[in-house]
């Protein structure tokens, strides 16, 4: 089973793919594998399974986490990092 944040992101890239290949940005064979994968990724997100996922599970592979942030506001870091001996010297 996909996470929620996992199938948020598979929507995201089925809708990138579609308008990608939809919209005529690219043509071709291109497109075709576009919306190929797509469909995949629509597949994928609509059932929250990936076979990929499975067969990473199968081998013993731990499949990473998506990580997004919860905000995009700018937090100094208030830990400052001390300098190394060599620049103490030089300074």
């Amino acid at each position: 089973m996909l996470s929620l944040k996992s199938v948020i992101f598979r929507y995201a890239i089925c809708l990138g793919c579609f308008l990608l290949s939809g919209s005529g940005t690219i043509t071709g064979w291109p497109a075709t594998i576009c919306g190929v994968f797509g469909t995949i990724e629509l597949a994928c997100a609509l059932l929250r399974y990936s076979p990929l996922c499975e067969l990473l599970a199968v081998f013993g592979l731990k499949v990473p986490e998506l990580v997004m942030a919860d905000s995009l506001k700018y937090k100094p870091n208030t830990n400052p990092i001390p300098a190394s001996p060599s620049l103490k010297k030089a300074i």
